[in-house]
């Protein structure tokens, strides 16, 4: 009789290292942990205690680094003037050193790098942050996965140039038509009943149309999903969506 095939398989991640009282909680239900490195939160001794629980757990780990912006937790836009630029350029290869460090005292291997908050969302539009970005990375993190937005042209410039590339979708954040997220500024941007972040959830990892903020369908092609670890709901719509992945038959697993 010829083997079944492997089951399908989709990541299930989560911010840690911020702070969050359930971290330990969430671990089980995830496959990677996205930490921050102390530009939004963060330092090297909660780096290294968020990296040994997940190594604990069977969790792949992978830096968070951010806008050096702890007043505004990274969610701040920032203007990206030449001079931003520049100094941003060493505040991320800080971050991702110092991370990077964290990981090899705990016998960790680093798998990939998602930006954070504003340095995220910019990102994967603006092309004075995409080529930074791109420029940063092969040398700060080689061979480390960039987690983009799916669809923006940082995936796709990435892609162009060789970097490893997950494209990620949100399971409790609401996405505009151009399939950007919606600011956190704006009326339910955060997606906060547990129904609907399952729901978005499943429809993303099933490549299945979601509802767009103008009411209009969006489809998404993603390899990784999120959910914020800093939500109110974070630990029971991560649960609940490891449990409706694994019955959907999505094996809930970290990228080699």
């Amino acid at each position: 009789m010829r083997p079944a095939p492997p089951p399908a398989a989709l990541d299930l991640n989560a911010d840690l290292g911020e702070g969050c009282a359930d971290e330990a909680l969430i671990l089980p239900w995830i496959s990677s942990a996205n930490i921050a490195c102390g530009g939004h939160t963060g330092d090297a001794a909660s780096m290294r205690a968020s990296i040994a629980r997940a190594l604990e757990r069977g969790v792949a780990v992978g830096a968070h680094p951010s806008f050096a912006d702890p007043a505004h937790f990274g969610r701040q836009p920032q203007a990206a003037t030449p001079s931003m630029l520049a100094a941003l350029r060493g505040e991320l290869a800080r971050q991702l050193q110092d991370f990077q460090r964290a990981a090899q005292q705990e016998g960790a291997r680093p798998r990939h790098v998602k930006p954070h908050g504003a340095l995220y969302n910019q990102a994967a539009q603006d092309p004075g942050l995409i080529e930074l970005l791109l420029a940063l990375l092969p040398r700060e993190a080689p061979g480390l996965a960039l987690v983009a937005l799916a669809r923006s042209p940082l995936a796709e410039a990435a892609r162009r140039a060789g970097l490893p590339v997950r494209e990620e979708g949100f399971a409790d954040r609401r996405y505009t038509a151009a399939a950007t997220l919606v600011p956190r500024s704006e009326p339910r941007a955060v997606l906060e009943a547990l129904d609907e972040g399952v729901a978005q959830g499943l429809a993303l990892a099933r490549g299945e149309p979601l509802q767009a903020q103008d009411g209009s369908p969006l489809r998404l092609r993603i390899d990784t999903l999120c959910v914020h670890g800093d939500g109110l709901a974070a630990l029971p719509l991560v649960r609940a969506l490891h449990e409706s992945l694994r019955a959907a038959g999505l094996a809930v697993r970290a990228p080699d």
